[in-house]
């Protein structure tokens, strides 16, 4: 018996004659899908639609082919407007084009990256307990104060706070102005360099960590076991080390068409950057954004 509705096997044929003709200069009839007053709707502009849901069904296909046509009736209706020569839609196109010309030049000169060896991912796994074997959930009280009101004798008495109750009552007497709620966050949802100074937490203690002009201060209401077993790890950390890997090709590779080509800044706003720094970095300038880290000490 034929699973296939008529519609998807006429439209299968209509591709395949595509396919044999795609040299051929005039259309034949059987590209052409719909006429909208002189244009046409081909098969090739149906089918770059269908690239993005390729399990589409007959209906769906029948639905993206409508769309296709009121978009063919706005482009016209936009002609006979002239908005084509306005200079935002015209600045809007050309942008449209650098970005699709500089992702086909990326995915054609970066190519993809490979997949993650058995190896690579059972190291990671072993180098994160925090985000793995001792995964936990984490139930925060969470001020957000600015921090140039925060100085150090806040932080020593911060020291004894066991309470959010406490903390609130040292804020409000050192005539501090914050924002207090609680909130719960998972590991993978919290910086992984300090990951090891969440999981060592005890109740009440407090980390804090700087945000533009503001602190956040977070308190430790409650922390709950959230293992994640290896073979449920490894498509999340798969994932993970193909775009590490991906994100690390792209920036060498684009460095060194860079450093072959000539620019030139005419203006420059401000200077590049400080780079990220890595986690044995951050974990080692620890001491610069934390406060108050009593039982972390």
């Amino acid at each position: 018996m034929n699973k296939f509705s008529p519609i998807v096997l006429a439209l299968s044929a209509v591709f395949v004659l595509t396919a044999c003709n795609d040299k051929d200069e005039k259309k034949s009839p059987s590209q052409v899908l719909a006429k909208v007053n002189d244009a046409e709707i081909t098969v090739h502009q149906l089918n770059f639609v269908l690239a993005q849901a390729p399990n589409a069904t007959a209906e769906q296909k029948q639905q993206l082919l409508d769309q296709l046509i009121d978009q063919e009736l706005l482009v016209q209706k936009a002609t006979e407007l002239k908005l084509d020569r306005e200079p935002n839609v015209v600045q809007a196109i050309e942008a449209a084009k650098r970005q699709i010309l500089a992702q086909s030049a990326a995915e054609r000169v970066i190519g993809k990256p490979a997949e993650a060896s058995k190896a690579a991912i059972d190291a990671f796994y072993a180098q994160n307990p925090g985000l793995f074997a001792d995964r936990k959930t984490y139930e925060f009280v969470m001020f957000v104060l600015p921090t140039a009101s925060y100085n150090a004798a806040i932080t020593a008495q911060l020291n004894d706070a066991t309470s959010a109750a406490q903390v609130k009552s040292i804020l409000d007497a050192a005539g501090v102005k914050f924002d207090m709620n609680e909130v719960t966050r998972s590991a993978e949802q919290l910086p992984m360099a300090m990951l090891p100074k969440f999981a060592a937490m005890n109740q009440g203690d407090i980390l804090s960590m700087p945000e533009g002009e503001k602190l956040i201060l977070l308190q430790l209401k409650a922390s709950h076991a959230a293992p994640v077993a290896p073979a449920d790890a490894e498509p999340m950390i798969k994932r993970f080390l193909g775009t590490s890997e991906a994100q690390n090709n792209a920036k060498a590779k684009l460095k060194a068409i860079r450093d072959v080509a000539k620019v030139e800044y005419l203006q420059k706003f401000a200077s590049a950057p400080a780079a990220v720094p890595s986690a044995d970095a951050a974990s080692a300038t620890d001491d610069s954004v934390k406060a108050g880290l009593k039982g972390l000490k």
